[in-house]
């Protein structure tokens, strides 16, 4: 049977981080997050766990006939590790709640803010 995922309160991956893969086949590759499901406790990375899926022609997703596609399957969020821009080094992260009553992403390692990629 299939491995069940716990789900993520507030996971402290988000989509844009730099994560290095801790553990599998591709363990130490490094990429950058494109998807998160918190709910399946599962992101998709960019270039790791490439997948080959067999299409047929006129499915949904296809513009030209079937084929062999290629694509990110979902790792676990355990399995990930932020990249700490600082030191370059897989880090935890830690939530920090500041003044004002919003949290923060902080490095454990450096100590430095995590800003999201997004809206940084």
């Amino acid at each position: 049977m299939g491995r069940t995922v716990k789900a993520v309160s507030k996971p402290h991956i988000v989509k844009g981080d730099t994560v290095v893969l801790r553990r599998g086949k591709e363990k130490g590759k490094r990429g950058i997050v494109k998807h998160v499901f918190p709910k399946d406790g599962v992101a998709t990375v960019e270039g790791l766990n490439v997948v080959k899926r067999h299409t047929k022609p006129g499915q949904a997703g296809q513009v030209q006939g079937g084929g062999i596609m290629e694509k990110e399957a979902p790792i676990p969020m355990s399995a990930l590790m932020v990249v700490d821009p600082k030191t370059d080094a897989p880090t935890r992260v830690r939530r920090v709640r500041q003044s004002d009553g919003s949290s923060v992403r902080v490095s454990v390692r450096s100590g430095e803010q995590l800003l999201v990629p997004g809206k940084a």
